[in-house]
């Protein structure tokens, strides 16, 4: 058994909080409805009832395989502005010389596209008329794909608007509690480095490094004995609880470990919270590990300033709105068909 790396003396540690904080959340998350629906995701009953719940959709990645002024002006059409380039033109090893552009879109563009629709339950796969190899080629142009919106963690602008949104429907704005899921790779140290560079900096001993966890030995310690981390559903979900004053919420990142054959020092890991609330409770955040969407539940001002901010696509939902993925019976398809 390959044993894990150990954890720098120096990494930086997080203060944990104790799980008790969060144990109104866990007992509302396992009075629940079945796994996949809203109100196991997001606690929305007693003791902290909430007038209503928004769902906003992650965004969409997008590139086009063969960038040219005339795609150019069919997607500006569509309403997609290439975020950046990648030019293969002048790569001689390059099979395909061209120009690709990326970007990210809306749900709503996409089911535009596909002539589905955009509802509380829409599933990307059933919306996006994903084909048996995962892809989402547009009906519109030939050379647009729309790649399948990030799981679990609310990428940026996006989480930067909502963070505003929330922060200013709190009375306790600096005073929150976000909660991690323990089980990404960068905090224990699960990634490792490969290729020339690696060589370079070994002296040819080595071609992969394994990456040390990315906290010191309190935190790793904690991480990998699972104690001290919230418990819901009797191990189906653990949290590890850490105070903000709404900086990381705003903006979460966190420490990435850097191998120390490497003078660069330590990165940033970008991980938008599984779990967020102020200490006074006027609202709960869950991206669920599994989901491409974030639920915040709140009140109804709460709600409407998320669905209607122009740089969030969100919807209404209800706590019993079916999340699994083969729940979309509006956009549904006949796997027959």
């Amino acid at each position: 058994m390959q044993r894990r790396p150990r954890p720098r003396p120096e990494a930086p540690e997080l203060r944990l909080l104790d799980p008790a904080e969060g144990a109104w959340v866990a007992g509302m998350l396992e009075a629940g409805a079945r796994i996949g629906h809203v109100a196991s995701t997001v606690p929305v009953g007693e003791p902290a009832p909430y007038e209503a719940i928004a769902r906003i959709l992650h965004p969409v990645p997008w590139h086009h395989r063969d960038w040219t002024d005339a795609a150019a002006g069919r997607l500006r059409g569509l309403g997609l502005v290439p975020e950046d380039y990648a030019d293969f033109r002048d790569e001689p090893s390059s099979e395909v010389r061209t120009l690709n552009a990326y970007g990210t879109t809306t749900w709503r563009q996409v089911a535009a596209d596909h002539g589905t629709e955009v509802h509380a339950g829409a599933q990307w796969a059933d919306l996006a008329r994903v084909d048996g190899d995962g892809s989402s080629f547009s009906r519109l142009d030939p050379g647009l794909e729309y790649d399948a919106p990030s799981v679990g963690t609310l990428g940026q602008p996006a989480m930067g608007f909502l963070a505003e949104v929330l922060l200013r429907h709190t009375g306790t704005p600096r005073d929150l509690v976000l909660g991690l899921w323990p089980g990404f790779g960068w905090m224990d140290g699960g990634g490792a480095l490969f290729g020339p560079a690696v060589e370079e900096a070994t002296g040819g001993r080595h071609s992969s490094l394994s990456l040390p966890p990315a906290f010191g030995p309190r935190t790793t310690r904690a991480l990998r004995r699972g104690t001290g981390l919230l418990d819901v559903g009797g191990g189906y979900r653990e949290y590890l609880l850490v105070p903000d004053d709404g900086t990381r919420l705003r903006r979460p990142e966190w420490t990435r470990a850097v191998h120390p054959a490497f003078p660069a020092g330590d990165g940033a890991e970008y991980q938008s919270p599984q779990l967020a609330w102020p200490r006074d409770r006027a609202w709960a955040l869950a991206s669920e590990i599994d989901l491409d969407s974030t639920l915040v539940a709140g009140s109804a001002a709460l709600v409407r300033a998320i669905c209607t901010h122009p740089g969030l696509e969100a919807v209404v939902v209800r706590p019993d709105t079916d999340l699994t993925a083969f729940a979309d019976t509006v956009n549904h398809r006949d796997p027959a068909g």
